[in-house]
């Protein structure tokens, strides 16, 4: 099992990586928002990933995180019944483990159903199931929390840098979206809007 891995990004797009490590090529799946959350390790250009591995009959897929609360967090979402490796992805692209233990403690059925692939029946179903999960679960570190507005903003410009805009272009985009983020949902719908401002 593939647990950890520090290499080089070779190719990334919004929700993959590929990571050279030592002339091997890992292709990694991550959350929205993922790559702008990588420091290079002190001295180098390389990053680390913590990783889950799901191996199935015909395939064995990477799922990396930039922190390991990330990743047991994105493990008690997959044992949920009917919550597949994509799934708890989409849902770490939505929330960060903080704002996912606020959510779930609140029964903030809202929030769960901003996640694309999760109605009102599945966001019940999953709120219910994680609260047992989550139950004694303490997270490592606790972040400062932006406040939704400001993590899809984040995630947005984290996005876009990955996409090789500048640094200037996507300063210009976020100051004309920041002032109605309300309006949106979830950062590929931010995203979505973005790209008519780049056109």
């Amino acid at each position: 099992m593939i647990a950890y891995l520090t290499g080089h990004i070779i190719d990334q797009t919004i929700d993959r990586v590929i990571l050279d490590v030592q002339g091997v090529g890992y292709e990694v799946f991550v959350a929205v928002g993922t790559q702008g959350r990588l420091a290079p390790r002190e001295g180098t250009d390389k990053v680390s990933l913590y990783v889950y591995t799901s191996v199935k009959e015909d395939s064995i897929t990477l799922f990396g995180f930039a922190t390991k609360d990330e990743k047991r967090v994105f493990e008690r979402v997959t044992s949920v019944s009917g919550v597949g490796p994509k799934l708890g992805l989409a849902i770490l692209s939505q929330f960060s483990p903080e704002e996912l233990l606020v959510a779930v403690e609140q029964n903030d059925l809202s929030a769960m159903t901003k996640v694309s692939g999760i109605g009102k029946k599945t966001g019940q179903r999953l709120i219910l199931e994680l609260k047992s999960k989550f139950d004694n679960f303490a997270l490592d570190a606790i972040s400062p929390s932006k406040g939704a507005g400001g993590q899809l903003i984040e995630d947005l410009k984290s996005a876009l840098q990955n996409l090789g805009y500048s640094n200037q272009i996507i300063d210009d985009v976020a100051a004309e979206l920041s002032g109605k983020v309300s309006e949106f949902e979830t950062v590929e719908d931010l995203l979505r809007e973005a790209f008519k401002l780049l056109r």
